[in-house]
């Protein structure tokens, strides 16, 4: 991709399995999202040719598989059918001559970091394929005064899961123990620095004398969301980092509950607040390509309504 530098990227990993709802983000972000801020599109090398129809002029599609070192080793597993079938992992499972297996939600999380340390702009937006935008996406979304956003929630999440991956993350990164940092960071729709990223892998090699990949792949339990925030909150400082935090989401979501019927989905998209800027169904809830694309709509038009009216508040003055 050549030309003027991007004033961002955007990054998503994605797989066969959800190749109808990546469809629907990559048509969102053709519609939504500046042509100057570029889509890297990971997938694994074998579904390639599935989503090759999607590259274009702001969009790469590469293979998942060069994010990695050449030791990580995928294994050979059936097709995601035979995999529900045989009650198989849904994801990919590696193998690596330094580690125990490595499962492939480790393995997406150590490819996202990649990504983002040899990405071409500073500031990394990551979304996943169940996710799309429904309103313009801005730069000063991502950045502003020469700061990049960072989500940083401080109402804690009472899950173990998320202890754990407090805990781990101070661990990687050499600092006191503690279940608990301060805050949260994990979301939809969050947006990197790319030297942030960059100084995290030497701190973690600084700490463990060996190449991050390593110390990741050895790790079972780690979310690369927690362990950047905690990296930028507690090593280098939210200023020094040159960071901007926000406790609020960009992405209006539906985790894990599926719809009761139509007035449970009405209640989902009367939920938009004028600051999403994306919306997220996850992709193992049952509901067919159609009736998402029906909710994405829907909520694509309240959100231009709401920017309507936020424009008719406006002095006349300003908003001419």
């Amino acid at each position: 991709m050549t030309g003027p530098a991007a004033e961002a990227n955007l990054i998503t990993c994605s797989f066969r399995g959800d190749l109808d709802v990546c469809r629907m983000l990559c048509e969102s972000i053709d519609r939504f999202v500046p042509a100057s801020i570029p889509h890297s599109l990971y997938v694994p090398r074998a579904d390639l040719p599935l989503f090759v129809d999607l590259a274009s002029d702001r969009r790469t599609v590469a293979a998942q598989e060069d994010l990695l070192p050449r030791w990580f080793r995928k294994l050979p597993l059936p097709g995601p059918e035979w995999r529900r079938r045989l009650r198989l992992p849904r994801r990919n499972m590696y193998v690596t001559p330094y580690s125990p297996l490595v499962r492939g939600w480790i393995a997406q999380q150590i490819m996202k970091i990649a990504a983002t340390a040899n990405a071409s702009a500073e500031i990394v937006a990551h979304i996943d394929s169940d996710n799309v935008f429904i309103r313009p996406l801005k730069l000063e979304h991502l950045a502003r005064n020469g700061r990049v956003r960072i989500y940083r929630n401080p109402d804690m999440v009472d899950l173990e899961t998320h202890r754990v991956w407090q805990e781990t993350a101070g661990k990687l990164l050499g600092l006191p123990g503690s279940r608990y940092y301060g805050a949260e960071y994990i979301n939809p729709f969050v947006v990197w620095r790319r030297s942030v990223i960059r100084g995290m892998i030497e701190r973690i090699e600084q700490i463990a004398g060996r190449d991050w990949r390593i110390v990741l792949a050895r790790t079972p339990h780690f979310a690369e969301y927690v362990l950047y925030g905690v990296y930028a909150d507690k090593v280098v400082g939210l200023d020094a980092a040159g960071l901007m935090p926000e406790s609020f989401t960009l992405c209006h979501s539906r985790w894990g509950d599926e719809f009761a019927g139509a007035e449970d989905e009405a209640s989902f998209i009367r939920s938009l607040r004028p600051e999403h800027v994306t919306c997220l169904i996850q992709s193992t809830i049952d509901t067919s390509m159609t009736k998402r694309q029906a909710i994405f709509d829907q909520v694509a038009a309240l959100a231009a309504e709401q920017d309507q009216e936020a424009v008719d508040r406006l002095p006349a003055s300003v908003s001419r």
